[in-house]
């Protein structure tokens, strides 16, 4: 009978009744979608950094692959996928890479980033005066 005359606890300082908004609930909310918004425009820097440093190199591919896996795991819980999920893509990666180094010497056509040879020596000023 003493807790229903009024000597009962109070409502702790978070607690919102049924029918009113919640702005503690909004103000979270928000914060968790600019703190993956942050995450992913970190990630995605760091991606052209390392896209730009293996330009040429045999991994051009695979490290930003791996990376793109590294931030899946980091964001959401993919513990209940196979491991083979990744991996498979990695080895996709990888495999993509090996045939764009090791068929560049041969008569296949490999499109690539470089100017024509051709056209970067007539466009020297060497070449307009001789």
């Amino acid at each position: 009978m003493a807790t229903e005359a009024g000597g009962g606890h109070m409502s702790p300082s978070w607690f919102v009744a049924p029918g009113e908004g919640d702005s503690l609930a909004w103000i979270s909310l928000i914060f968790i979608g600019l703190a993956l918004y942050g995450l992913v425009s970190l990630y995605a820097a760091f991606d052209r950094w390392a896209e730009h440093q293996s330009k040429g190199t045999p991994l051009a591919k695979t490290i930003p692959t791996m990376l793109t896996i590294a931030l899946l795991y980091e964001i959401f819980p993919l513990g209940h996928f196979n491991i083979l999920l990744p991996l498979s893509a990695i080895l996709i990666a990888l495999m993509a890479d090996w045939s764009r180094f090791h068929l560049r010497g041969q008569d296949t056509p490999v499109a690539e980033d470089t100017p024509d040879t051709d056209t970067a020596k007539a466009d020297t000023p060497e070449a307009t005066h001789v």
